[in-house]
């Protein structure tokens, strides 16, 4: 806004001059002063014919009011007129009042224009300042012309006063505005202070259209190219690719400022278009607009910083509550939701795949995770709605809560969605598909843990009892892996045992263990065994480990028939009870007792040392499994007499360990001394069996003699491949290790019956 005091200037010549010399006076004078003023944006000859003749109308307005209201000043001056004073304030005011219409409705009509601004918005700028402004120049021309009533000579002191009230006023205007100028600024830092990227660059566009007055404001993001428009009424008209944008037809912008250029690398420009392209800032201005761009710029990466940490932030705990396979929600995601469903029990349906581990072996974990994948995908597609919750409980486990629904309902939508989860999956040139089954069961929200357990519990049961049903509901027999080991399906695999210095196979180790489908396979050692707290069930397993052992037996025995297969039974198992399956087991396979081994592990004692007696009258043989894994070695040694004695694999392993070397040699020593033949597993490479040769060590076992394998292999990997002997391998080598005679004497135990 400027303060030029012209008005004051015409009304005080309306005063003392008639009405025609006003009008060629004040064209006279305004038309020098607009000549010689530099304006601050523009200085264009079409605003300052625009400012001479609003100024020349003014002052003609002011003389015909002067005159419509009796004060009739003559060419000579004041003298011989004789006015009323109330004359000259009427006139003075009526003038006043016709001045100020004039200045406000044509400069505003004019600014509207130029801007593109609505004229009711133009007119309310800055709206109280300027009638100030007018009253101000009205009690100036009021006391000039009652001054020069008083005195024509004052006329001439009246440009000096003038000049000095109109730098006051300027000045006092000045540092008003830019108060004004940085408070506006300060709210649009403000408002800047936003944590979205898209809220902070649509208001820095709308507010240096409204800072500046600007007919356009551009903020354009580097390196997206992203532009961001607001036109001359401060909204956001643009928001896209930079390519992408017409053109405004302003011409060049007016003042072009670097985002960001010097603290954190170009973010982007900020563009202003003015009035017209010649426009430009004042040295205010441009300070505004360069803390306006800094501000900018800070706000930027602010709000970029928080999107970051948002997204960081989704991103942790999305993975902490879903899958990053399938996407679907983990099990404690998945148990959480499951209280929200509608109703106020839920059926809860848990799916398993049997084969998805073999699958994995065969093709790979890629193929297993996309024909997961796929799976999941099915199974979302079967239960699209709100009311179902789907998640990934296990790497092969999905579960589905189904909510409002009787039990009939559920269960047939169930065998549907397990149905389609069997059909055929094609992955890279493969028909894959998997061995589905479910287990359903229903209960109150509040308990949903406990649901997704038990629906587990019931779907495993019966992929052990080899039932092959789609969906499985809840029934009230025995759980636990105690209970579902006599059910269990017996898997069974054979590896040699053979003498470490000629290679001769001495024995086969049988290796059973249950396909629990829950936990995988469980081997058959005491870590399971102590699980069959019940003495009946013990047996039991027992029974069905020793059959399935020696019936498995028959397809080898027929190439060696003197070898004895090592069975692992438990200790506890050791009972009157065990010594008639084993007598009944061994004459319904025509096998004498010298071809069968019992595996005894030294973490638990012998239930019943008569029984384990009456065993080795009958031929039967027991092996000390796992020496050295307990404290009481030694007493179970002087509690049973034993043929073998095996050592514990980590003393294997670690055998050139002081140590591990020491209790291997002491087990060597025990074995001369109790005729027993000492059995070392987990023989890796050569030159580990040579050093337990060195040791003493009489049999061993091993992948260097053969991995396990199934009894229909195992013949056909003897044929294959037969042990060198340890004395070639030390020839070749020159590594042979002198060793007192009694220990490389092999016990009569391990040659056979």
């Amino acid at each position: 806004m400027r303060v030029t005091l012209t008005p004051t200037a015409y009304l005080v010549c309306a005063s003392v001059l008639p009405t025609p010399w006003l009008v060629v006076c004040t064209a006279a004078g305004v038309t020098a002063a607009k000549a010689i003023t530099r304006y601050p944006r523009s200085a264009s000859l079409h605003k300052a014919i625009h400012n001479t003749s609003k100024d020349i109308l003014a002052a003609t307005a002011a003389g015909t009011a002067m005159h419509l209201a009796g004060a009739r000043p003559a060419a000579h001056g004041m003298d011989g007129i004789a006015p009323s004073v109330s004359a000259y304030a009427l006139g003075l005011t009526m003038a006043a009042v016709v001045v100020v219409l004039i200045e406000e409705f044509v400069t505003t009509a004019a600014v509207s224009l130029a801007t593109r601004r609505r004229f009711a918005s133009t007119l309310r700028y800055l709206w109280q300042t300027r009638l100030l402004v007018g009253a101000a120049e009205t009690a100036m021309s009021g006391l000039a012309v009652a001054v020069v009533m008083v005195d024509e000579r004052a006329l001439a002191a009246l440009p000096v006063a003038m000049m000095v009230l109109h730098l006051a006023l300027s000045y006092r205007m000045k540092l008003r505005e830019e108060r004004r100028a940085w408070e506006r600024h300060a709210a649009l830092a403000d408002a800047l202070t936003s944590r979205d990227l898209d809220a902070v660059v649509h208001t820095a566009a709308r507010g240096a259209v409204e800072l500046f007055g600007a007919q356009a404001a551009e903020i354009e993001l580097s390196p997206e190219r992203r532009l961001i428009r607001a036109d001359g009424q401060a909204l956001v008209v643009y928001d896209g690719p930079a390519r992408a944008a017409e053109d405004l037809g302003l011409g060049a912008p007016s003042a072009v400022y670097e985002i960001g250029a010097e603290a954190t690398g170009l973010q982007g420009l900020l563009r202003l278009y003015l009035e017209s392209p010649a426009a430009s800032l004042s040295s205010r201005e441009r300070a505004t607009a360069r803390a306006l761009a800094a501000t900018i710029s800070t706000s930027i990466d602010n709000a970029t910083s928080y999107q970051k940490l948002a997204a960081e932030s989704a991103s942790h705990a999305l993975a902490a509550t879903h899958d990053g396979l399938t996407g679907l929600p983990n099990r404690q995601a998945f148990t959480a939701s499951v209280a929200h469903a509608d109703g106020p029990e839920v059926h809860v349906l848990v799916v398993g795949f049997e084969n998805l581990r073999l699958i994995n072996e065969t093709f790979g974990r890629t193929v297993g995770d996309r024909l997961l994948a796929e799976l999941a995908r099915r199974l979302r597609a079967f239960f699209p709605s709100p009311d179902y919750r789907v998640g990934r409980i296990s790497g092969s486990e999905f579960a589905v809560a189904i909510g409002n629904a009787p039990t009939e309902v559920a269960y047939h939508k169930a065998c549907r969605a397990v149905l389609a989860l069997r059909g055929k999956v094609a992955l890279n040139g493969l028909d894959l598909s998997v061995r589905a089954s479910a287990g359903l069961t229903r209960g109150p929200l509040d308990n949903a843990a406990a649901l997704v357990a038990a629906a587990e519990e019931i779907m495993w049961r019966s992929v052990q009892l080899s039932q092959d049903q789609l969906v499985t509901l809840e029934d009230d027999r025995p759980s636990g892996v105690a209970a579902g080991l006599d059910r269990s399906r017996v898997s069974l695999s054979f590896q040699p045992v053979v003498d470490l210095v000629d290679g001769e196979v001495r024995a086969v180790q049988a290796l059973p263990g249950w396909l629990f489908s829950r936990h995988g396979l469980l081997p058959a050692d005491e870590h399971v065994y102590q699980l069959a707290a019940d003495p009946q069930l013990l047996y039991k397993i027992t029974e069905r480990i020793l059959a399935r052992s020696l019936s498995a037996a028959q397809t080898w025995r027929v190439s060696l028939p003197t070898v004895p297969v090592i069975v692992p039974v438990s200790p506890r198992a050791i009972s009157d009870e065990a010594v008639e399956t084993t007598t009944r087991l061994l004459g319904k396979y025509s096998m004498p007792g010298s071809s069968l081994v019992l595996a005894l592990s030294e973490s638990a004692p012998v239930a019943d040392s008569r029984a384990a007696h009456r065993l080795r009258e009958m031929g039967v043989r027991l092996l000390l499994d796992d020496f050295g894994s307990t404290s009481h070695s030694l007493a179970s040694l002087s509690a049973t007499k034993f043929s073998f004695l095996r050592v514990h694999p980590a003393y294997a392993m670690e055998h050139r360990w002081r140590e591990s070397a020491a209790v291997i040699r002491a087990a060597v020593d025990l074995s001369f001394d109790l005729d027993m033949a000492v059995v070392v597993p987990h023989v890796l490479q050569e030159r580990q069996r040579r050093d337990l040769v060195s040791l003493g060590c009489s049999l061993g076992s091993g992948s260097l003699f053969g991995d396990p394998s199934f009894p229909s292999e195992f013949r056909e990997q003897l044929a294959r491949w037969v042990p060198p002997a340890v004395d070639e391998l030390s020839a070749e080598t020159g590594n042979v290790v002198p060793l007192r005679p009694h220990r490389i004497q092999p016990s009569r135990h391990a040659v056979g019956p």
